[in-house]
């Protein structure tokens, strides 16, 4: 016994120990992949889960009782046919009884009277064996009529049971059927909601897009427009150049003209000038000098 004990405790301690090794071993994948099937599975109500266990205990009721039906079909058979072999036996007996008679009225000895007695005997015997025969048919009748009811009953239980369970069925398919219109709903308001966040973030894109345009477009505006008028001031300040050269040398020709033009005679009466000049003024000192005095 304790040998027994022993050898059922080390198997106890290997069958933990396997359990341990294989619990570890399982990987995180494997653990969340577990998650996601049990997650995965729809999880039926209660009263669907009842309810069809109640149409499947109601199936096995109604087998069993079809199936006792059976039995006491098939066990009213064999008496039928035990009835009809003894009601054969108990016909030959009654020829023998019948024949025996003859003869012991024809021959009324003691010897033909116990024949006919003993023929009388088992006919006697065989008719009570019958007739307890035909009353185990009459049990098995009823047995067969009872069994009848009770499939019948089971039966009717049973189609209760799967109006109960289409029912629920039903109830549970049109709040599947709600969820499911409400899933959809939600994921169309999303696709909705992503596809207007897609389309600001086009136009805001677009925009951008047009603004970074129209600012490249400003800034080479800009910069061609300071390029157009540097060069027109440089145009300017060389056309400016240009004149002022043009005029210097104009003024040079005409400076150079006049002085070409003036004649020999001009030239001594411009020579002449500066001295009458000098007299002229240097009299009107000395007149000025003079009135001085007399003052």
């Amino acid at each position: 016994m304790a040998r027994a004990a022993k050898k059922a405790a080390s198997k106890r301690a290997t069958r933990k120990t396997t359990s341990k090794k294989t619990t570890a071993r399982k990987t995180p994948a494997a653990k969340t992949a577990a998650k996601k099937t049990t997650a995965k599975a729809p999880a039926v109500p209660k009263s669907v889960s009842n309810a069809e266990s109640k149409f499947k205990l109601q199936e096995k009721a109604v087998t069993q009782a079809e199936k006792k039906v059976a039995q006491a079909e098939a066990r009213l058979e064999r008496q039928k046919k035990k009835v009809d072999t003894e009601d054969g036996k108990l016909g030959k007996l009654r020829t023998d009884l019948a024949a025996r008679r003859d003869k012991a009225k024809k021959n009324a000895t003691a010897a033909a009277k116990r024949a006919v007695d003993t023929a009388r005997g088992k006919m006697n015997t065989q008719r009570l064996k019958l007739q307890d025969l035909r009353g185990e048919t009459k049990v098995i009748r009823a047995e067969i009529q009872a069994a009848k009811k009770v499939v019948t009953r089971e039966k009717k239980k049973l189609r209760t049971a799967q109006r109960n369970l289409s029912t629920k069925m039903r109830d549970y398919e049109r709040k599947l059927a709600k969820k499911a219109k409400v899933a959809q709903k939600k994921a169309e308001q999303k696709a909705k909601t992503a596809a207007r966040k897609a389309a600001a973030k086009k136009k805001s894109a677009a925009k951008k897009s047009s603004a970074r345009k129209s600012t490249a477009r400003k800034s080479t505006a800009s910069k061609s427009a300071a390029k157009k008028s540097a060069a027109k001031s440089t145009a300017r300040k060389s056309t400016a150049k240009k004149s002022t050269a043009r005029k210097t040398a104009a003024r040079k020709t005409t400076a150079r003209k006049s002085t070409a033009r003036k004649t020999p005679a001009r030239k001594t009466a411009a020579r002449k000038r500066p001295a009458a000049k000098k007299s002229t003024a240097s009299n009107a000192g000395g007149t000025n000098g003079n009135t001085g005095t007399q003052s």
